[in-house]
């Protein structure tokens, strides 16, 4: 590729990281400090278009009933099990199950008995400050 080539594709990239991105995710999970109770989360892709984080919900752990406005969701369950609220339902969940919740859709995730280790991508983007809607 010539030197123009290189700066039109450059020109294309506005995501962080910057670069493509490999992930070894029993590695991952080995290497991460969870707190005592909650959601652990980190943002580990992220563009204008779409956000992916790495999560676990520890044991104990329910999320709270909630909507977004802007973004779908995706959520990816690739370790333990717990339950996702789908359309009104609490659904058993573990490894290789998948999730997909348009916005407007309230859903709840809850790991009650071990840790429930997923993928959580929204697309678009989280607006600034947040687009989650609790609901009681």
């Amino acid at each position: 590729m010539t030197t123009c080539e290189l700066e039109t594709l450059k020109g294309l990239i506005d995501s962080t990281p910057d670069v493509a991105v490999l992930i070894n995710l029993r590695d991952y999970y080995a290497q991460r400090s969870l707190p005592e109770k909650g959601v652990d989360s980190e943002v580990v892709y992220e563009c204008p278009r779409t956000q992916m984080m790495i999560r676990t919900a520890v044991k104990g752990t329910t999320i709270g009933r909630h909507f977004h406005t802007v973004c779908d969701e995706y959520v990816i369950v690739v370790g333990g099990k717990g339950e996702i609220m789908v359309n009104g339902e609490w659904k058993p969940v573990k490894a290789g199950d998948v999730h997909v919740c348009p916005r407007g859709i309230v859903h709840d995730t809850r790991a009650l008995e071990e840790d429930l280790q997923y993928l959580s991508i929204f697309t678009p983007h989280l607006p600034a400050g947040t687009d989650i809607n609790w609901l009681k």
